[in-house]
Parts: structure tokens; C-alpha cells; sequence
């Protein structure tokens, strides 16, 4: 599924109004671990979930970075690379020249719960780029991809292809594809009774009252 099409009301919202939404929904846990963070805090993005499952190695494989290379070279534009690494240490699957990949093919973001590496190339191409954190170390001979396009669990939270996935500042949201159109209504239609709020809370209006009429804080 392309989200791009509700790029207008994605462009107004944030991870928590998504969160808001899918809590009034029922459905409560969709926040990754606070330790994927942006590498600069005004980054944000969204975009339909393209997976990658990473495992650790021992050994350089025969073909390193052949999944890795593979799953770029069929992003499609908007979309969100979302990347498990299942290894013993943090070590950078993502760096410059992926961005750079990524970017020539219309790429939202990456999302990983690894590690990744070329800070300063990757925010001055200002890439959206959400990780656990920077390191000098690479990926070759520490964790190989094994996995695309399947479900994994990045973060804590299961990511399905497809899925939307919102990234800013305050974390990254993972919205399941079924309830996406419906998660996204409701997190606009928040976003404007926010914009209400705010003005007449900054006017002066009682926080109590002013919950009590829109039901919003």
C-alpha cells in the first residue's frame, strides 16, 4: 500500500497523535524502543515498511551485503526501509553510500535497531535516518542480511511490509496496514481539534473547561 496519497494529512501530524489514534482504537503498543532516535532532531518521515531481517556472523559471508543491496536497488519512492539487527554488538548496517542509494531512488527513511555510521554525510543530505545509535563498526563479518520483506520486530514492535511507519523526534510509530486509513483520519482529525485547543489555551481559557469541550490535551 502507498501512503503517499495522505501525504497532506501525514504532513500535519506527528508520532504521537498516530499513538493517540491507535490507542483509541485499542491498540496500545506500537512505539519502538526510545533508543532509535533520529540522527538529527528534525527529522522526520513516513512511508509503507520495506523489511530486512540482519543476523550475526562470525565470518565474512561469500556475498556480503547482497540482500542488503538487493532490497535497495527495489525501493520504490516513499517508501521506508524498517531493518531488525539480531547481533552481539552494534555494528552499522546503514551509512553514507546507502543513503545516498536510497535517495536516488525517492526512499522516505531507514529505521533500524542497529547501529549506523557516516553521520555527518547522512545528515548533511538530511536523509531521515532513525537508529539505536553511531558506530565506527561495520556490518561486514558481524551481521549479515537474511531475511526481506517478511515480518520482523524492530524495536520491540512486530513490522509488517507494508505497514506504515512514522518517524520524528518523539519516536517512531508503526501503524498495521489494516487500520492505517482509519489510524490516519483519526490522528488529522486530532491535529486539527489540537490547533483549536491550543489557541484558546494560549488565550487564556481554563485547561479543565477547555478538556471538558474538545476532549483534548
Amino acid at each position: 500500500m502507498t501512503y503517499r496519497t495522505y501525504d497532506d494529512q501525514l504532513a500535519q501530524c506527528s508520532s504521537a497523535m498516530l499513538q493517540d489514534a491507535m490507542d483509541a482504537m485499542g491498540i496500545r503498543r506500537q512505539c519502538l524502543d526510545p533508543r532509535v532516535r533520529p540522527l538529527a532532531p528534525s527529522m522526520r518521515a513516513w512511508g509503507e515498511a520495506v523489511t530486512l531481517y540482519l543476523e550475526a556472523v562470525d565470518k565474512v559471508p561469500s556475498a556480503p551485503f547482497q540482500m542488503e543491496m538487493e532490497l535497495i536497488d527495489e525501493l520504490q519512492p516513499g517508501q521506508m526501509v524498517v531493518a531488525q539487527c539480531h547481533a552481539r554488538e552494534l555494528s552499522a548496517f546503514w551509512g553514507g553510500l546507502l543513503t545516498n542509494a536510497a535517495l536516488g531512488r525517492q526512499a522516505a527513511g531507514v529505521v533500524t535497531d542497529g547501529g549506523v555510521r557516516d553521520y555527518g554525510e547522512i545528515t548533511s543530505l538530511g536523509f531521515p535516518t532513525f537508529a539505536a545509535g553511531l558506530t565506527p563498526y561495520d556490518s561486514l563479518g558481524r551481521m549479515d542480511g537474511k531475511l526481506r520483506n517478511t515480518p520482523i520486530t524492530c524495536g520491540g514492535v512486530r513490522v509488517c511490509p507494508g505497514d506504515l511507519v512514522f518517524a520524528d523526534v518523539d519516536g517512531v510509530v508503526v501503524v498495521p496496514q489494516g487500520i492505517a486509513q482509519e489510524a490516519i483520519a483519526r490522528a488529522w482529525e486530532k491535529a486539527r481539534g489540537e490547533s483549536t485547543v491550543r489557541e484558546e489555551l494560549r488565550a487564556g481559557a481554563s485547561v479543565v473547561k477547555t478538556f471538558r469541550k474538545y476532549g483534548i490535551l
